[in-house]
């Protein structure tokens, strides 16, 4: 089989088709799938070459499978409960998201390599700051992130002193970012694998849970952010690295210098527009980030009003104007 394709066994031709449908129509997913639901068929099929990765129902798993090493399958239960098995086993009928973000954790710690990663493209980062609109900041970062997660990889951090996601996503996290710098100072070497069990989903993005305090915003030295966003872009996994950068970070123009692209979200009126011309004067002193990289964002006119949920961000007027602003910006860099 090809270097990029995931088999899906199963002799329940409902689910191996549906499962397989969906995943090629994940855009973002770095492979693609293939359906078996005849197991003889399968084996025909693949030869002495079995695929990367093998999801296989557990009632079709018979001794053939053991020519496939280890780390290249996952078994398919029917059961909750994780049955005795040499394999990884995943229960199916939880959310397709869930099993393929279960597979693809599985397959890089046995391998520490990302599954099917697509090196080539690299990873851009994305970064959304403003000097006077926290909140106005905040959204357009949300809205971007869900936006560009239609198409591709998107990994979401708030860099904010009061992010709020507990309280927006209504979720509580066993770990958070500040763990994971806990981690890096006392010298943890595979920062990807402290990182990897912390990744939530919501909606057509991928997030990291927030620092805990605004303390920690203001502790975080700028060399262990850059570490933390080296970490992201060597496991492969996104394309896009959507940052909501606040004032409190450490070195914000060194963070900010990082971005290929940078969004000023802002609104019109007297101190906003002092506030914006002290930001562009520090940003020419410090001589290194070019102009060209820099989007400011009129939100004069433009409702925020009404949003409640995260999938309204890039519903109504909202998400039409934070759209057509990533639009432009593609269509000006073509």
């Amino acid at each position: 089989m090809k270097k990029n394709m995931i088999a899906v066994c199963d002799s329940d031709t409902d689910y191996a088709c549906n499962f397989t449908e969906y995943l090629n129509n994940k855009k973002k997913l770095p492979f693609r799938a293939e359906a078996f639901t005849d197991v003889e068929k399968f084996y025909s099929s693949v030869g002495s070459q079995p695929p990367p990765m093998l999801l296989i129902a557990q009632k079709d798993v018979d001794e053939r499978i053991q020519q496939i090493k280890e780390e290249n399958v996952v078994v398919l239960s029917d059961e909750k409960e994780e049955p005795k098995s040499p394999y990884k086993c995943i229960y199916k009928y939880q959310s397709a998201e869930s099993v393929i973000k279960e597979v693809m954790e599985y397959y890089t710690e046995k391998t520490q390599v990302p599954f099917c990663s697509d090196a080539r493209q690299g990873m851009k980062i994305v970064g959304i700051y403003s000097p006077s609109e926290i909140c106005a900041n905040c959204l357009f970062a949300l809205a971007a992130a869900q936006i560009l997660g239609e198409e591709k990889r998107v990994l979401y951090i708030s860099m904010e002193d009061f992010a709020g996601l507990e309280q927006l996503f209504l979720r509580e996290y066993e770990k958070n970012l500040t763990d994971f710098f806990f981690a890096l100072r006392c010298g943890k070497e595979n920062l990807w694998e402290e990182m990897e069990g912390m990744i939530q989903q919501q909606g057509d993005m991928d997030y990291l849970p927030p620092v805990e305090s605004p303390e920690d915003i203001k502790s975080i030295p700028f060399a262990h952010w850059s570490r933390l966003f080296e970490a992201v872009k060597k496991s492969g996994r996104y394309d896009v690295l959507i940052l909501n950068i606040s004032s409190a970070v450490d070195e914000l123009f060194s963070v900010l210098n990082l971005c290929s692209e940078i969004y000023v979200p802002v609104k019109g009126g007297f101190i906003a527009d002092c506030k914006l011309s002290q930001f562009h004067t520090l940003m020419e002193n410090w001589g290194v980030i070019e102009k060209e990289r820099i989007r400011i964002v009129s939100l004069s006119g433009e409702s925020m009003e009404g949003i409640n949920t995260v999938q309204e961000l890039k519903m109504g007027p909202w998400g039409s104007f934070v759209r057509k602003v990533l639009e432009n910006y593609e269509r000006r860099k073509q």
